[in-house]
């Protein structure tokens, strides 16, 4: 894509695969099984050795009754922020956090750097170790117990889009800081003509109206207005009110250059279990020069190849969906397979 290396990144930076599928219950407005929730504040840098005078905003759930031992450190993907993993598909369909917190897991969601309530330094002061710093700083305070008072002996990253880039960055040069990685709306192959197409829809988000008066610098970008459900979504899946609330919620951002991750010749280096989760109708990975979305199965076979034992990868592929998972009806076949998944390899 050639608007945004790092939006493309967060697609080709990819990983993973092989099996999954288990559907999650459906959702009950049950304030008992509701989460303890807390706003977050954690000073960061820009760079390595830099004054942490940036901040990262986030919100911690726990589940009702007792501690987790795990914590799930939820990264979202470009042009959005934590509300991504909040946010629920229809009126009676859990969130992501619902869904998590309620299987036993703490989750920490945060603003990126540049979005959201965490700090908007000028797009200049950007770094390529600026993103995974941020989350490895934050990984660290959460086994010291160093945020919101709770200590956890094991995480998981879970990252959308470039969310999963920055995650793989993270899994590779900090393996003892995770424990499990799960990666979603990414893989080795992308759909390179629907990236090219997408490009011509971002523009910097000072021109956009609903960023006005925010005084963004050109480096600060945005998808154009009515141009989200074609690229991000599986529309039959979406209902009017939710892409109407995707285009309401949408968010500026700084995207690293392509070079900030790593390719897929470096996921052999990933030592913690993987998941890689792709919409079965993901427009930007699927399809053309990308990947074989058929079923999890092939998948499996074409992300294989590319990661170690170690990584113990599995993948797969979400029905009915397309790049923005969480947002869409089948989101609870999702949020059911990474629940298996990390009850199995990593625990709660």
């Amino acid at each position: 894509m050639p608007v945004s290396p790092a939006f493309r990144l967060g697609a080709t930076t990819a990983v993973l695969t092989v099996l999954a599928s288990v559907a999650a219950a459906p959702a009950q407005a049950d304030a008992s099984q509701a989460p303890r929730c807390q706003e977050v504040t954690v000073p960061v840098s820009l760079t390595s050795g830099g004054p942490a005078d940036q901040r990262i905003a986030g919100t911690l759930c726990l589940p009702r009754g007792g501690q987790p031992a795990t914590v799930q450190l939820l990264i979202p993907g470009g042009t959005y922020t934590r509300s991504y993993w909040s946010t629920r598909p229809t009126t009676h369909t859990p969130s992501y956090v619902e869904a998590m917190t309620r299987a036993g897991y703490a989750t920490l969601a945060i603003d990126r750097l540049g979005t959201g309530r965490s700090s908007h330094p000028a797009s200049d002061r950007f770094r390529n170790e600026t993103h995974p710093q941020a989350v490895h700083e934050l990984l660290r305070r959460l086994r010291d117990g160093r945020l919101g008072g709770h200590r956890f002996d094991r995480t998981i990253l879970v990252g959308h889009s470039l969310g999963s880039a920055i995650a793989t960055k993270v899994a590779i040069d900090h393996p003892d800081a995770v424990d499990g990685v799960v990666l979603t709306g990414v893989a080795t192959k992308q759909n390179d003509a629907a990236f090219e197409e997408f490009g011509k829809y971002v523009h910097p988000a000072n021109r956009d109206p609903r960023f006005a008066g925010r005084r963004l610098d050109d480096g600060y970008v945005t998808t154009k207005p009515g141009s989200r459900a074609d690229f991000f979504f599986h529309r039959p899946a979406m209902t009017r009110s939710a892409i109407a609330r995707d285009e309401a919620t949408k968010d500026a951002d700084v995207f690293p250059p392509f070079d900030a991750y790593p390719m897929p010749k470096d996921y052999k280096s990933i030592k913690d279990p993987v998941l890689v989760a792709v919409g079965r109708y993901d427009r930007l990975i699927c399809g053309g020069s990308g990947s074989d979305c058929s079923g999890s199965a092939a998948l499996l076979a074409q992300e294989s190849p590319w990661y170690g034992p170690a990584a113990q990868l599995e993948a797969a592929v979400i029905p009915d969906s397309g790049h923005c998972i969480n947002l869409q009806r089948t989101a609870p076949v999702l949020y059911g397979t990474v629940r298996d998944w990390a009850d199995r390899k990593v625990g709660a």
